[in-house]
């Protein structure tokens, strides 16, 4: 991991502009949010989470004070931090976080995440949650993700698109359906360092917000710390990753996101800027596919998918070079991956019995699956985001399948707008998905992209894109779920990992490293002092790090 060196005594003042990789489609309601990654930037500087992971990787409370659960881990009361406003000037208290967390399991989009929760009840400063069964690793989804941040209800109650104001929905609340719908869903409140200014949608335009001097954490908040340092962020979206990394290179950004190796690599090259990159718990880069059929297929729009058959899937995996593909389309920085669970994770294998890179295997393969399909070849659609090089990246893929099989596989790229692109993977309008996902800190985080109840019909919303329902993974994910001990979760985790490599619902090719870039002057992208002390967790979870302790020299950003 490359690390830039911070120098002490943080100063306060300067706006920092920061180079996002894309816009989120639907900001900035967390339960209705089709949050691109770098939706986390404008999000964590508007709002905090109920917890927070820590260096060593343990998940400890924030915004609650304490937490407990019963016997068989159905039941977890958290109390909640006395005195936290948010930026209009409500309480955070058992009530309000209650409201967050049913709208964000009443939501069509974001429900899945939540569904193991039956029923919750607040009071005061507590809120517990009931669920239907043993859910060990509840914090952890309210941690470093979109779901444990909180918002104002006064804020979400004035928005029309409310759970709460939707007449059959499990949390319908009729006096409040009743009130005029006068807020903005693009103009949120939250708890957090900063304060909404303005936002504009699309590549080149921008999300501000100014410091917050009622911060929790600030001076006049309850724990009495000098935080933010900034005065204010602009995140401005920048989809062309070459575009991006010259503005920053020029100084018109302070600071940039990347997941692309190469990237990295030219920031090194260059040596005038700081680089801070990590893959803590990070994504994996694969091609997702959309193996819908069945129940999740009942009209047959996906019937005649050759990514149906498992030897079609095996042999374009067998000609896929994952080493080659890591090396030049990552900058010699990048690990090939295997699975979605890279090393140091629970659930990593060096062995997954994923299809090796093997073209006699592959010709093999694919013989079986022309024959099966009684064809002489097979297409389908293949899809990435419009970024110039992600297309190119994935460009390499077809000329590896083309020197593989000459003319019997037909596909070709076709690039589409990021904030598009994740609505037809919800929708599964897709057969080939260039796709990044599955960072965390416990494998149980990633049920609700895999298990079969996750899996809509197409047209329908649905967390699990490639709709794929597996007996045996839902038997391991359940494992993940209710077992405490860590020996049974480990066991089930790897087991996952093993289906995905013999049923190849995906085709994997490296696991992502996040890189911060930034100029001399910009310090802290790593700085995260818990308010005891506690040294939080740096960049991780596929390019998360916090701003509120950000600052730059001489309080200027420029």
């Amino acid at each position: 991991m490359l690390t830039a060196e911070d120098p002490p005594n943080p100063v306060k003042g300067g706006t920092l502009v920061y180079g996002l990789e894309a816009d989120s489609a639907n900001p900035w309601t967390p339960y209705n949010t089709s949050c691109a990654t770098s939706c986390y930037i404008p999000l964590d500087a508007i709002s905090d989470s109920l917890f927070a992971t820590t260096d060593e990787g343990e998940t400890v409370p924030l915004l609650v004070e304490t937490v407990d659960h019963n016997a068989d881990y159905t039941q977890w009361t958290m109390h909640i931090r006395d005195g936290i406003k948010f930026q209009d000037g409500t309480l955070l208290d058992g009530p309000v976080v209650k409201f967050n967390l049913d709208a964000t399991r009443a939501s069509p989009l974001s429900g899945a995440a939540l569904a193991t929760i039956d029923h919750i009840e607040a009071s005061g400063m507590d809120v517990t949650v009931f669920t239907k069964g043993p859910w060990v690793a509840l914090p952890q989804y309210l941690g470093d993700n979109v779901l444990g941040l909180m918002f104002s209800q006064q804020w979400l109650s004035s928005l029309e698109n409310v759970p709460q104001r939707t007449e059959g929905s499990p949390v319908y609340d009729a006096a409040l359906a009743a009130t005029p719908a006068t807020g903005d869903q693009a103009r949120p409140v939250g708890l957090g360092a900063f304060t909404f200014e303005s936002y504009a949608p699309g590549n080149g335009n921008s999300f501000k917000a100014v410091r917050n001097p009622d911060y929790w954490r600030g001076p006049n908040g309850i724990t009495g710390e000098e935080l933010p340092y900034l005065d204010a962020i602009e995140a401005v979206v920048a989809v062309d990753e070459d575009s991006r990394f010259n503005s920053t290179r020029s100084g018109e950004f302070d600071i940039m996101m990347t997941s692309m190796g190469d990237t990295i690599k030219q920031a090194i090259d260059d040596g005038s800027l700081e680089i801070n990159s990590s893959d803590r718990y990070g994504e994996t880069q694969y091609l997702m596919l959309n193996v819908a059929a069945g129940a999740a297929d009942p009209e047959g729009k996906n019937a005649s998918s050759p990514l149906l058959n498992l030897d079609c899937r095996k042999a374009l995996a067998h000609a896929i070079d994952r080493d080659r593909w890591a090396e030049e389309r990552g900058g010699g920085l990048q690990r090939a991956a295997n699975g979605p669970f890279p090393p140091g994770s629970v659930g990593y294998l060096e062995d997954t019995g994923y299809p090796e890179f093997d073209i006699d295997k592959a010709r093999a393969s694919m013989d079986k699956c022309l024959a099966a399909l009684n064809t002489d070849h097979i297409d389908f659609s293949f899809n990435t985001t419009n970024d110039p090089f992600n297309v190119e990246s994935n460009s390499l893929i077809v000329s590896m399948w083309n020197d593989a099989f000459g003319g019997k596989v037909t596909t070709k790229i076709t690039p589409i707008e990021q904030g598009q692109y994740i609505g037809l993977a919800l929708t599964g309008s897709f057969q080939a998905f260039g796709w990044r996902n599955h960072g965390g800190l416990d494998p149980d985080q990633q049920r609700l992209w895999w298990v079969s109840t996750s899996a809509a019909p197409i047209g329908s919303l649905a967390l699990n894109f490639g709709r794929f329902q597996d007996p045996n993974m839902d038997a391991q994910l359940e494992i993940i779920k209710s077992n405490p001990d860590p020996a049974a979760r480990k066991a089930a985790a790897e087991e996952v990992n093993r289906i995905f490599g013999a049923q190849v619902y995906n085709w994997w090719q490296a696991w992502a490293l996040w890189g911060i870039i930034s100029q001399p002057y910009v310090h802290g992208v790593q700085a995260n002092v818990l308010p005891d002390g506690t040294k939080g967790i740096g960049l991780a979870f596929a390019g998360r790090h916090r701003l509120n302790q950000m600052w730059c020299d001489d309080g200027k950003c420029e």
